[in-house]
């Protein structure tokens, strides 16, 4: 059925003529779809991402877009306990360097909520979304000595370290929102970014007192070995050495390190390697348990 046209109805035109109202004014759709802006999308469900799009700091946490980030696995093939469920990462542990090595980074997502929950996909019945809480990854921890916590610590203490850990906590000592972040000091009284004069003296306490045990490997040299042990700054700065920022490294473990791959030519490093050509398997008493960190 064709309609009329109105416009050309003469009693219809007298009627408007007589009422004053004009005619509408052609008109268009338009989109008004607005995007979700990228620090909401961070805070709420989050956004998969490959590595290379992720950045390391040199404090060892992780970055995207201007943003520091957390790194899980929403895929879950089935729900369980909060035990049983992937750990969320924090900083570049050996997880996550053992993850890229073998090309496993595709299944991650970053996320930067505080409130330790998460979304994942519960895969046992077709990819169900599902919020839920994680533990942070204890390697994590390690890695950059959060509040004293070493890998050796006792089983028990550990896994209540990680039961009573805090995102609040650590976003506020290392801020989301690296833009916005402050720098503690000016061009001015910016200090020298170099060993302070009693290095040698501090390196060798951190050593020792830590048993000279690398603190990602687990190696344990004596002190006739302790050359091949390094006392790594954690945040990258050489004149911060409070002990939360001082991590005893292996000189294999520390050349993993971000921005010091130089040191595989060392000879130190060669001859570590030829000493130790395999790195330690941990053990369930010295570690946790593979595939849960």
């Amino acid at each position: 059925m064709k309609l009329p046209n109105f416009l050309l109805a003469s009693d219809l035109n007298a009627l408007r003529h007589e009422m004053g109202a004009s005619l509408a004014v052609g008109f268009k759709i338009e989109n008004i779809y607005k995007p979700i802006d990228l620090r909401d999308q961070l805070r709420q469900d989050g956004i998969e991402v490959k590595f290379d799009e992720v950045q390391v700091l040199q404090d060892g946490t992780l970055a995207y877009k201007g943003y520091r980030v957390l790194l899980y696995i929403r895929d879950v093939s089935n729900f369980g306990q909060r035990e049983e469920m992937p750990k969320f990462h924090l900083a570049f542990c050996g997880t996550l360097d053992k993850m890229k090595r073998n090309h496993r980074f595709a299944r991650y997502v970053v996320a930067n909520r505080d409130d330790g929950m998460f979304q994942v996909n519960i895969m046992e019945h077709g990819a169900k979304p599902k919020i839920v809480e994680l533990n942070v990854c204890q390697m994590c921890l390690a890695s950059i000595s959060w509040k004293g916590f070493q890998l050796d610590l006792d089983r028990t203490l550990r896994i209540d370290r990680v039961k009573n850990f805090l995102l609040k906590d650590f976003f506020n000592q290392y801020p989301q929102d690296l833009i916005l972040e402050k720098p503690v000091h000016t061009s001015e009284t910016a200090p020298l970014n170099d060993y302070s004069v009693d290095w040698g003296d501090i390196s060798e306490r951190i050593k020792q007192t830590r048993g000279y045990r690398c603190s990602k490997c687990r190696i344990a040299l004596g002190i006739r070995e302790s050359k091949y042990m390094h006392v790594h700054h954690i945040n990258g700065m050489k004149n911060d050495n409070s002990d939360a920022n001082l991590s005893v490294l292996c000189i294999r473990c520390h050349a993993d390190e971000p921005m010091h791959e130089h040191m595989k030519s060392l000879p130190a490093y060669v001859d570590f390697v030829s000493r130790y050509p395999n790195r330690p398997v941990l053990t369930r008493q010295s570690s946790v348990k593979r595939g849960k960190l």
